[in-house]
């Protein structure tokens, strides 16, 4: 396959993708699709994209489209990476994978039987502050891993004050939820660096409410296949900066991020600590390049740095090699029916609900 030909449904978040696509080689965006027309028309054009649809439908019925990136609200993820595998399209989706067990499970199913590509895109596996700490975690250098804190702090306002009541990400009846909302961010990427798998969970909401009546903070304690535990809190209503945190601790060293982050092309702190460095009373700050890889242009950045281009390699790679995509359908199932778990015990007030393997 020489030229990989990708359709966008759903212009907001979808943009970034759509400029990922286009940037790389051996692929082109040929069809954007948004309920919205002006607004498909517009980066249609701006983004030199030859087709513009407004439903679904249609787009998963041109022929000239091999992979469909889903960034749609997040209730439509999962119907419509369904969609488009029946159509017979690979599928990057934003998070989260799917709102349902049931719909986690026809996409694994969906895989199977069709050989096609599935990706869940959490662009923050390919953070740059992230990787190097990743491979130490699980090469072993921290030791046994025991325990790990993921936080995604967001206070909403710069996103939602500005929406109509109808919007769905604080409409009623499709109210982003917390832990499948900015949680996948959290609990997948948290996963990832320690090595584990959550096979049961116990989660709490704070009982105040957002300004927009939505949930306004969940805290989940999650159990991992090799005896750790974990503790993953999300929040839309905390009066502070944007946070993405992660804390790994193991046997024999500790990792963590800095909660004061800056944006997506400064530089931030990680911290180390290790029992072998003789004498050492305090953690030791390293200073690497935030959300974008300096081996990427900076013209190439996106909303998120650079993640999304490096994302969006990997998995035309996986297409054009036949392999398991970084977070196919069974990692990305595990991790958000981490949170689908976590939510359902948040909902009941709490209680121990165990989590499926998607083995």
């Amino acid at each position: 396959m020489d030229t990989i030909r990708v359709g966008v449904v759903g212009l907001g978040q979808g943009r970034s993708h759509l400029r990922a696509f286009q940037f790389l080689e051996g692929s082109r965006v040929v069809a954007v699709c948004d309920q919205n027309q002006p607004l498909a028309a517009r980066v249609a054009q701006e983004m030199e994209v030859e087709r513009v649809y407004t439903d679904i439908g249609d787009l998963l019925a041109d022929r000239e489209v091999d992979l469909v990136v889903v960034a749609t609200p997040d209730h439509l993820h999962g119907p419509h990476a369904i969609q488009s595998l029946e159509a017979g399209k690979h599928v990057l989706s934003e998070i989260p994978m799917a709102t349902t067990l049931d719909e986690c499970k026809r996409i694994v199913a969906l895989t199977d039987r069709t050989g096609l590509k599935y990706q869940m895109g959490n662009q923050v596996r390919y953070a740059f502050c992230l990787r190097d700490a990743q491979r130490l975690i699980v090469g072993g250098d921290l030791g046994e891993i025991f325990y790990g804190e993921g936080e995604y702090l967001h206070d909403m306002a710069d996103i939602v004050s500005h929406r109509k009541a109808d919007h769905w990400r604080i409409h009623p009846q499709t109210p982003q939820t917390t832990l499948l909302g900015g949680g996948p961010h959290a609990i997948d990427t948290l996963r990832w660096l320690m090595g584990v798998r959550f096979v049961e969970a116990q989660a709490y909401h704070a009982q105040q409410q957002s300004p927009w009546q939505t949930t306004h903070t969940t805290v989940a304690i999650f159990k991992a296949d090799n005896g750790g535990v974990a503790k993953v809190t999300v929040s839309y209503g905390m009066v502070r900066p944007y946070c993405l945190y992660y804390g790994v601790y193991g046997s024999q060293g500790s990792f963590e991020r800095s909660r004061d982050q800056g944006g997506a092309t400064q530089e931030t702190t990680n911290y180390f600590y290790h029992s072998k460095l003789a004498g050492a009373s305090r953690m030791i700050p390293v200073t690497v390049p935030n959300w974008n890889n300096p081996q990427i242009a900076r013209r190439h950045a996106l909303g998120h740095g650079t993640m999304e281009i490096e994302q969006a390699q990997r998995f035309l790679a996986a297409i054009r090699e036949d392999r398991e995509p970084d977070i196919g359908p069974r990692e990305a199932a595990r991790s958000i029916a981490a949170g689908i778990c976590a939510l359902q015990s948040a909902q009941q007030g709490g209680g121990i609900v165990a989590i499926p393997t998607f083995d």
